[in-house]
Order: structure tokens, then sequence, then C-alpha cells
């Protein structure tokens, strides 16, 4: 039964701010701030010898006795950070109290206000304001109360104020508070009876709440989830965020699932000078559908010892192969095979780096037979680096190395297990001049294994021992084109390779397969991934690339690059011990451009003997901004044993807008061998300047063979100028789907 998800993500008022070290990003596109009535101009900054000092100019002043003045006609009162504008104002010297009266206009660093009459004190930052309205610069707030006051200068009351950062024409949404309290000491908010209204309609009631001002983090509850589908039934989940200290917080989830029963998540994160990590826990006891428990352990870690040691650790768990696919709601997540458990140990100094690694990966895809499963490395000691040992102002003699040991082991008895140590130094001397390039390179490789069969029986296998040796070289040329705004650049090159060839037939694949086959090919060393097979080469590769650029600011508008390798032997090292007996390999070619918003990029491996492409692939962007953006692109593999098992896809995605207000959104994989669709997306978003709403719609493939589609709906509704208490599920859907696409919200 094909899964259908709905899910409803809103960005309210409370927020959840990230830890300091995680980045912070505001939603842009809010309403101008002309489009509040009350006008603003940042207060004056005096210097610190200046801070207690007050300007006052006014068209008439009247002393009334020693200690009070009557000033009237355009008064304007400048201290440090606050610019206050009247008709008129009584100021007693004594007690540095103001009586505003007439076109009150006070400008701070965060806000700007307006009222009929009020007084303010400013030795203690006491005051009243009537009839004022308001204007938040940071978040672009604005709003209107009938009693603006200041208990001091770090605490105010807004009485039954409303506010929102709608234009004041025209207030889609807005909040109705009966109190709102706005502590700057202890960067709180707390409001009492609040009611949010969407188009005059009340949708929203709290009593009471209280939440951080700015980024700071506060303990209590977050806004309620709810959500239904077909495998789980209806879904609500409540979260309490508690701010443990300023360097840690963790986040209490309880979640019931009307099919399933009842689920607690929990995620703690923390932060000191040396580490950050966060830990994920998720519990279900007893899953009614399928009368087993359920879990999800999560840890990510990252210590910093010392300036050049670090210590990473990484490791997941699930209960089950499909507990992703039931309870994520992500492509990367549902398809997930094997789950990483990491620690790894790095040092680092100067050009040289060293690890230690422990790593293991547990299949929770149990279909994948227990032989076909990937090895554990207990541990794995590496150690590679460079190093000039000669060096001039026109060259250097340069020395690398790159080792390693590692021990093997496997979860069947069935399979080959021991160490694999692998020494790799090399010579190098790079040359150059203004048109070419020459880099001759002489390296030795070791490589020993000790290694057990299934009946735990030594097995001897000789030690490979290879010399490397290579010469790369190429040419550059130049001319002016058109009216001397274009240079063409013709770029010849050649690199030869030797390896001599050593039968590693008896040697067993730890971690090694064949690369994929593309121009950077050309010029490898190695035609395997890992270090089991070296293989043998006595061949040369000749390409040429000519690229086309602006003088102006030296940006390349096209490339084409073409290029192939002329074997002088057969290669007999293979992982299936075949030989391969062709003159030469693929033809590879490769064409990218762009022109101002316009990205295109082709590229063709063309097999000479059988007079067909193995792989072809094109790809076309479109970016006029992050959010209108346009991909086709389309790619095919040919298998060369099984016809049927060609891959040859296509992939439409965009995101555009469809008049000022309104975006589509979309995405369309197909598969042309299956003849079936791979992922399908589309939405419809609305975004004004104070509010927006998102409406998107998901299909994708799973590996379940019975219902083999994932469906799913969300909602996200967005208020602008406040945090998001959103998991961004819509967001990150959307980034994934669509290249090159970067929403605000």
């Amino acid at each position: 039964m094909t899964v259908l998800r709905f899910c409803i993500y809103s960005i309210l008022l409370l927020n959840w701010p990230a830890l300091s070290w995680s980045e912070t990003r505001a939603s842009s596109a809010q309403c101008p701030a002309s489009n509040s009535s009350l006008s603003y101009a940042p207060p004056p900054v005096f210097p610190a010898e200046e801070i207690e000092k007050i300007n006052v100019s006014a068209e008439q002043v009247q002393n009334i006795n020693n200690s009070v003045s009557a000033f009237s006609g355009n008064v304007l009162i400048e201290r440090h950070l606050l610019r206050l504008r009247a008709d008129e104002v009584l100021h007693d010297q004594q007690s540095q109290r103001l009586e505003l009266t007439g076109n009150i206009h006070a400008d701070t660093e965060s806000i700007a206000l307006s009222a009929d009459n009020g007084w303010i004190n400013l030795n203690s930052g006491e005051g009243e304001l009537y009839n004022s309205k308001y204007f938040m610069i940071d978040s672009q707030l604005n709003g209107s109360t009938p009693l603006f006051s200041l208990n001091n200068e770090k605490v105010t009351v807004l009485n039954d104020t409303r506010f929102s950062s709608c234009p004041e024409e025209q207030m889609d949404w807005y909040f109705n508070m009966s109190s709102l309290e706005l502590d700057q000491l202890n960067a709180t908010g707390t409001a009492t009876h609040t009611v949010l209204w969407i188009k005059d309609v009340p949708v929203f009631y709290l009593p009471w709440i209280q939440f951080p001002l700015g980024e700071e983090r506060r303990s209590g509850l977050l806004m309620p989830g709810f959500g239904s589908s077909s495998s789980s039934g209806f879904e609500f989940s409540q979260p309490w965020y508690w701010n443990i200290a300023a360097n840690h917080d963790a986040t209490f989830t309880p979640r019931y699932y009307r099919k399933r029963g009842s689920m607690l998540q929990t995620e703690y994160r923390f932060l000191t000078k040396q580490s950050s990590g966060d830990i994920n826990v998720e519990y279900l006891e007893n899953d009614s559908l399928l009368e087993e428990q359920r879990y999800l352990i999560n840890f990510n870690n990252r210590n910093k010892i010392s300036d050049h040691l670090s210590l990473n650790l990484v490791a997941t768990d699930v209960s089950d192969a499909d507990y992703l696919k039931d309870f994520g709601s992500n492509i990367n997540l549902t398809n997930t095979t094997h789950l990483r458990k990491q620690a790894q140990l790095n040092y680092f100094y100067g050009n040289w780096q060293s690890s230690l690694t422990a790593q293991s990966y547990e299949t929770i895809d149990k279909t994948i037979a227990i032989d076909n499963r990937p090895y554990r490395r207990l541990p794995q000691l590496k150690l590679r680096g460079h190093e000039s040992l000669i060096e001039s102002s026109s060259q250097s003699l340069d020395f690398a190395l790159n080792a390693e040991w590692v021990d093997f082991e496997h979860e069947s008895e069935n399979k080959t297990q021991g160490t694999r140590s692998h020494f790799y130094p090399r010579i190098t001397l790079p040359m150059q001049g203004n048109a070419w390039f020459l880099k001759p390179s002489t390296g030795y490789m070791y490589t020993r294994y000790d290694i057990r069969d299934s009946f735990d029986n030594s097995v001897e296998i000789q030690d490979r021992k290879l010399g490397v040796s290579s010469l790369d070289g190429g040419l550059f040329f130049e001319r002016e084109i058109g009216d001397g705004n274009l240079l063409q650049t013709l770029e010849p090159r050649l690199y030869y390779l030797h390896i001599p060839y050593e039968d590693q037939s008896a040697i067993p694949l730890f971690d090694t397969a064949e690369q994929s086959f593309g121009f950077s090919s050309l010029f490898r060393e190695n035609r395997f991934n890992g270090i089991d097979r070296i293989g043998d080469a006595n061949q040369a590769t000749i390409a040429i690339s000519s690229r086309l650029l602006d003088k102006k600011d030296g940006s390349e508008i096209l490339n084409l690059s073409l290029g192939q390798i002329y074997y002088f032997e057969d290669q007999l090292v293979s992982l299936d011990n075949t030989i391969n007996q062709a003159d030469s390999s693929d033809l590879i070619g490769e064409i990218s451009g762009q022109y101002q918003h316009w990205k295109a990029r082709t590229s063709i491996q063309w097999d000479r003997e059988t007079e067909q492409a193995d792989k072809r692939s094109f790809q076309l962007n479109y970016a006029a901004s992050s959010e209108s953006v346009f991909n086709l692109a389309y790619r095919f593999r040919r298998n060369s044993i099984n016809e049927d098992e060609n891959i040859e896809q296509t992939d439409i995605s965009f995101a555009w807008p469809v008049s000022h207000d309104y975006n589509i959104l979309g995405r369309w994989n197909y598969s042309l061998t299956q003849e079936r669709d791979i992922e399908t997306l589309f939405g419809v978003e609305y975004e004004s300047c104070c509010w927006a709403i998102r409406l998107i719609t998901q299909r994708y493939l799973t590996d379940d063979i019975d219902d083999p589609y994932d469906s799913s709906i969300m909602l996200q509704f967005v208020l602008k100028g406040f945090g998001s208490i959103s998991d961004r599920a819509a967001t990150d859907t959307l980034k994934h789907a669509i290249l090159g696409y970067q929403p605000d919200y």
C-alpha cells in the first residue's frame, strides 16, 4: 500500500534558535520599511565623553521656573542612541522628566514609535506613551497599542497591542495580545491572551506565552505537530525544548501514531571549546502493526584535542530495515542499505596527516547476501604527506608518501580476512614556463598481505613490488578573437604512465572496484578504486582542450576537451582475470559553457570498436536567481553484459514565478529503460512580503518490491518576522529535488 503522509509545518512566534556554532539565516523578501507609516532615521551616536549629554532645540523656549522649561514648535531632543520629536515638551531638569504633547516620534537603535502624548524620565528610563504606533527595525514588525509603558530602560509593556510584519493597509495576519512585556535584560518576551488572526479570522489562541527575543533560547513547549498517513494513521507530536545551558540543550518529543502507538524522540546537542556533537534517540516500545519494538540511535561527536589532534565519532543503529522507510520521508533515507559506525583519530602537522580509524557497517537490508556486505576496518592506520627536498625560484624536487596498514574483518566465515600493508613513496620534479609545464615522477609501491582463509588457515601471498613512472606535460597557446574582448586557448597535453605487470589474481578484493571512466581517468595512475589491484600500464594519453575566456574578468565562457589513452601492451590486471587487448581506450569528449544565467554541459564516452556511446550525458541549467531556476538533464550508461540493465534517464526540475506572488515548483525524474517514474514532485507557493504558504506533493521510488512508491503531501505556512519551529522538511525536500534552488524559508 502506498504510504501517504500529510504534514503541516508552521512558522509562528515561538522559535528554537540554533546553538551558537550553527548558521542562522533570516528570511528575505520582507516588507520594506517604507510600508510602515513611521519614518525611521538611526539615532545619534555620541562619543564616550558625551554619553550623558542632552541636546534640545525648539522654535520657542519658556523658562517656567529655575528647573522647569517649556519647549514648543518642532521640539527636537537628542541624547546617545535616542532621538525624540514632539510639538510641545515640558522639561523638569531636576527630575529629568519630559511631558510630551502632540506628534511624538522617537527613534532608537531597534524601534521607531509615535504617540499622541505621554511622559518619559530620562534618568530612570520609565515612561508612558498613549495611542502609540511602533515599527521594529530588525524584524520589520509594526503594531499599535493604546498604552506603551516603559518600566525602565530594559523593560517595555504594551497593553492591548496588535502587531504584524504586514503593511498597515493590508494586514493579512496579525497578533492581538492583552499585554506584551519585552524584557531586554533577560531577552524574554511574555504575552497574555494571544490570538492569531488571518484575514480577520481568529485561528489560534494561547492564554500565556513566553518567548526569546532575538537568538536567545528558552525552555518550554514548542508548537505541536499534526499529520496523517495510511500506514500509521493520525499523528500528533508535542515537542518540549530544554535550554540546559548556553552550550547544550535537548528536545523531547512525545509522538502518537493511532495505528502504531506512542513514540518518544529525544535530541541532545552540545558544544564545548574542544568538541561538538549531538545524540538522537527514537523509541517505540511496541509497534501495534508489527508487534515488535522499534528504535533509532544516532551519535555524532567532533573533538579537537589539540591544535594538531582531533577525534571524530559517528554511529547509527536502527531496530530493523524498514524503520527509515516507515518513519522517514526523505528519498536518501528510505533507500539506505548500510549504517556506518566509525571512530577516527586524526593528527595534522604541516603538510602531513595521519589517522587511526575503526570502521564498521551494519547492513539493514537483509536481502543483501552476507558475502556481499562490506568489510570492517578494525583498525586502519594511514600516513600521507609531502615535502620539498630541494626548492629554487623556478622549480623544486618534491617528495610524497602514502602509507597505510589495515586489518579487514568480515561477518561471513566464508570470506578471506587479514591485514594489508601498503607503502608508496614518490619523487616529483615539476617544471613550468609561461607556455608549458613538465612533471616527471617516479615512485615505488610495496604491498604486503597477511591473510587467513575461511578455515582460519594462513594464506601465503607474495609481496607486491611495483615501480611507477610517469611524465606529464602540456603547452599553452592563446589568441585574441572578436574585438579583443575574448581570449581563446589551445592546450595540448601528453601523459605517459608505466607500471610493470605483476600477477595479483590471488589477492582478495577487500575494498577495491573498477573506477568509473571519465575525462579525469585519462590522467590517473590506477584504474581501480582501492589498492587490492594496481593496474599494469604502458600507455600514453593524448588530450587537447580549448577554452574561451572573457578578458575582463577571466571567466570561462566555453570549454571543449577531447582525449584518449593509447595502450602499448595488453592490460593483464583485472577484477575477473580477463585481459584487455584493446590498443586504445574509449574516446572521451566534454563540452561546457556558460553565458549570463545559462550553463550547459555535455559529455560522451565513445567506443570505437562497437561504434556506440557507452556513456552520454547532457545538462542545461538556467538560474535567474536562487529561487528562479530551470534544469534539464539526460544521462545514459550502457551495461556491456546485459542491455536490459542499461541506465537511461531524463530529469526536469524547476522553480519558476508565474506572477509577482506565485511560484510553481516541480521535478520529473524518469527512467527510459524501465519506463517508469523515479521521482515526481509538484508544488505551488504564494509569497507576499509578510507571509507565505507552500503546498508540495511528492512521489518517489523505493526498494519495496510489492509497493515500490511512497507518496507525501507537505503544507508549509510562514509568518515572516518570526523564528522557525518547523523541521524544514518541505524546504529540504525542494533543495534536494531542484538543483540550484535555495529558498529563504
